[in-house]
């Protein structure tokens, strides 16, 4: 498989092309956090939200008229937005399906092989799942939803990685690797090793008895 920073950086000494190709990578992982949090948006500021969407309009009055016009808009899907919320209304665990953890296993894992485990946020198609996913359940449990799923993307990722590393330990995010690799990483082999421990998941070896309260 390709690298993808390979002819990026192919002129630059070792080292200094070491560093660039950790600071793009850092860049990466940064903006998809950006772009997944879009969707937990707090509406601080009435004018900013109407300076960046373009809707400067003064008969606006309330962050309720706000919210309407951003989910006509389609920016992003209705009860996505936490304004008035706190934090521990929307980092809850509640049940995912199996067809929509499938689903964010296989966009994962294909992305993970196209990009060498990169982050890239211009060809992930993340966004995708959890849009459809949101919309599958009703409103009041779409900000809690998302965060659940986006748990088990943490594992699935993690777990793709960790199975690389195993092979090469030498192995870099970003650098090729033989894909056969990942053929006995699957959605079910990732879960069974996984515990809700709070409002997070975590893998049962790195907790204790104690703070788990389920298996998943």
């Amino acid at each position: 498989m390709r690298s993808l920073h390979s002819s990026k950086y192919a002129k630059l000494p070792d080292e200094e092309k070491e560093v660039r190709k950790k600071e793009h990578m850092d860049d990466e992982a940064q903006q998809e956090e950006k772009d997944m949090n879009i969707n937990f948006t707090k509406l601080t500021s009435r004018y900013n939200f109407h300076k960046g969407i373009g809707m400067a309009n003064k008969s606006v009055k309330t962050d309720k008229e706000i919210e309407e016009i951003i989910y006509e808009s389609g920016i992003c899907v209705r009860g996505m937005i936490m304004n008035g919320k706190s934090e521990s209304e929307m980092h809850q665990m509640i049940d995912v399906s199996e067809e929509y953890r499938q689903k964010m296993f296989d966009e994962c894992k294909r992305h993970f092989l196209q990009e060498n485990g990169v982050a890239n946020g211009d060809t992930t198609k993340r966004s995708e799942v959890f849009r459809a996913y949101q919309l599958s359940i009703k409103e009041d449990d779409r900000l809690k939803g998302t965060w659940s799923l986006q748990q088990y993307e943490k594992q699935y990722t993690a777990a793709l990685a960790a199975a690389v590393r195993a092979a090469n330990p030498n192995w870099k995010n970003g650098d090729p690797f033989d894909a056969s690799i990942l053929d006995s990483v699957t959605r079910e082999s990732v879960e069974s090793s996984l515990m809700k421990s709070g409002n997070t998941l975590v893998k049962r070896s790195s907790v204790s008895g104690s703070s788990v309260d389920m298996k998943i």
